[in-house]
This record gives C-alpha cells, structure tokens and sequence, in this order.
C-alpha cells in the first residue's frame, strides 16, 4: 500500500476526516480499498480501463463521504454520463458528487474532470492527485476551520 503514488494523499485525508469525527464535525468517511480483481471485473463489465490514478485511488479507497459536502463513487456506483450538448465528450464516467447542489463529477477517458451542475460544465484539466488536492483536501480543511482544529 505504501508504494501507492496516493498513498500520501489517502493517508492525509484518513487523518483530516479522523480529527474531524473526534470533532463530532458532521460524517466524513473514506472506506475500505478494493481489490484489483474487483476493478478488473468492473472494466471488464463496463469495456473501459480506469485511469491509472483512479486505479490507485481505488486500491487505497473505494470512495469517500464527505458528508454535506461531496462524495466519491464507489466503483460498482460509477456510471457513463452522456452529455449531447458537449461535442467533444465522448466517453465519459460520474465518479462523484457535490453533495446537495446536483452537481456531478465527471472523468473522461483523457482524465479530464468536468464539474457539471445542471445546466452548465467546467472543464478542470488536472490529474485526479490534483483533484484529491484541490477539491477534497481543500474542503477537509475547511471544514477543520469551521470545527476549530484549525485556526
């Protein structure tokens, strides 16, 4: 687990959502990895390949509750998205949500994230270690703010 490339990633945001639980700072949960016999199934089932770090992630995590915030998909929970209005999107996956806005998470096959709440879409170029980054890390912390971890 250790030579994971997100193994860093995955370990800072185990400790950001343990010290918001002791908070009794709302839900958040990062749950058990799956296998690579799951993900094979899964790929197999779906005729797609995940992206090597969506591999990873899900070897660490298969997916994430960050409460009233956002989520990520378990991986029997990923769905191809179809978007006509888009020309240029032409496979693509819902890996995740901002919890209570409707707003999708979105991966196409060149790793790209789309963030798409209802009507409009935002092209995040960036990989998914970057994502981890600057979306769930971020909102983490935030969140520590607002509990009084952090000041």
């Amino acid at each position: 687990m250790n030579n994971n490339p997100l193994y860093s990633k995955y370990k800072k945001l185990v400790e950001q959502f343990d010290a918001l639980e002791k908070a009794n700072y709302d839900s958040y949960k990062v749950f058990p990895p799956v296998t690579e016999e799951e993900i094979s199934n899964w790929e197999i089932e779906n005729n797609v390949k995940l992206s090597p770090d969506l591999r990873n992630w899900y070897l660490l995590s298969n997916g994430l509750d960050m409460s009233h915030s956002a989520e990520l998909l378990p991986i029997t929970s990923i769905k191809r998205f179809v978007c006509d209005e888009i020309e240029e999107l032409e496979e693509c996956y819902i890996v995740g949500h901002y919890i209570g806005d409707g707003s999708m998470l979105v991966i196409d096959n060149n790793e790209n994230f789309y963030e798409f709440d209802h009507a409009y879409c935002k092209l995040h170029k960036m990989t998914f270690e970057a994502f981890l980054t600057e979306w769930v890390e971020d909102i983490a912390e935030d969140c520590m703010y607002e509990a009084g971890i952090l000041k």
